[in-house]
């Protein structure tokens, strides 16, 4: 009975996010003016963040993470670092300078991949956190997008706890920006404007590297996960698990003010809900607003280097503001496995 009322609700999580990436409110409000007008209630309401005006159309900006029930996922969730005595400041860009990846913003274009792009990009910050001596592999998303069937709908969205036990179970191939050589798998979908912002088809699963790269077939080319989990959701442990183990995936709520954000700490303003976005933690600290501390997230998205503070963002930390602490993920490299998986 409780296994046909799970299915169930999965079946509603699923229609209420597939299919539906975005409102209408783009096709009937220039988005220039559409920028302004949020620009004007953001700077009326005193909030901790400025607003701004893009060049491209909120329909740019795409997301696509589908939230699970705890109960459907086969993950531990881990609570521990009780004793720490962590610091009011923390960026895992300082923190460990010689992997540049946690530096780098990659661009999910029109394709509602953020579950995919942020894990790959969490993964491979840990794979040089956790090497001796910052060992480089740039993990592709490509692989949660069109090979893997649990991690979700390709680029109509999916789940950020699947794509880490894909990472354990299967390993992931290398990747890179759209037509880079250096890779197995480059990233498949273009920027939005050359699609008009509607959502790109899925691209076909290979096991087979791009001609380019100097591997042939996938399988010699993975590198895997030892283990996947879900922090607990209380904003010390999320805190502990970043400074000890490197950055991590969380999803939250976008509202429609999230487009327009320029910098400063984002605190939702005005705007209906548009969907699920999954993005990677890097740290945390305390800005000072009008006289008063505020505490926040720091944020890596996956909408290019042009949107945001060059890309990252923060956002108000320590209430669950708009769901970002309620789910996060995160796990630790194997950097054996290959070499074992691929002599069998």
């Amino acid at each position: 009975m409780f296994r046909a009322i799970l299915v169930l609700a999965l079946s509603q999580i699923v229609l209420g996010h597939s299919g539906k990436q975005y409102s209408t409110f783009y096709d009937k409000e220039d988005s220039r003016d559409f920028y302004k007008r949020i620009g004007a209630i953001v700077r009326n309401s005193s909030a901790p963040w400025k607003a701004g005006v893009y060049s491209k159309p909120p329909s740019y900006f795409h997301s696509g993470s589908i939230d699970l029930p705890p109960e459907a996922e086969d993950l531990p969730i881990v609570a521990v670092y009780g004793d720490l005595q962590l610091p009011q400041a923390f960026d895992a860009r300082t923190r460990w300078p010689l992997c540049q990846s946690i530096r780098d913003i990659r661009n999910q274009g029109c394709c509602g991949s953020c579950y995919a792009v942020s894990a790959a990009s969490a993964m491979t910050d840990r794979y040089c956190i956790h090497s001796h001596r910052h060992e480089t592999f740039v993990f592709a998303s490509f692989e949660m997008i069109s090979c893997c069937q649990s991690c979700g709908y390709g680029c109509n969205g999916g789940f950020m706890g699947a794509s880490w036990q894909y990472w354990v179970a299967h390993g992931i191939s290398s990747g890179g920006p759209i037509d880079s050589h250096q890779c197995c798998h480059p990233y498949p979908v273009d920027v939005c404007s050359r699609t008009g912002g509607k959502t790109v088809p899925t691209p076909a699963c290979s096991t087979k590297c791009q001609p380019y790269y100097n591997v042939t077939d996938d399988v010699y080319d993975r590198r895997y996960g030892s283990v996947a989990y879900r922090i607990h959701d209380w904003e010390y442990h999320i805190m502990a698990e970043i400074y000890e183990n490197g950055p991590v995936q969380v999803d939250f709520d976008i509202y429609e003010d999230f487009f327009a954000y320029k910098g400063g700490v984002y605190r939702h303003v005005t705007g209906k809900k548009e969907n699920g976005h999954a993005v990677k933690l890097i740290g945390w600290g305390v800005a000072n607003v009008n006289g008063y501390a505020v505490k926040y997230w720091l944020a890596a998205n996956s909408w290019g280097p042009e949107w945001g503070e060059r890309g990252f963002f923060r956002i108000v930390r320590g209430e669950n503001h708009c769901g970002i602490e309620k789910g996060v993920y995160a796990g630790l490299p194997d950097y054996h496995k290959h070499k074992r998986m691929t002599v069998e």
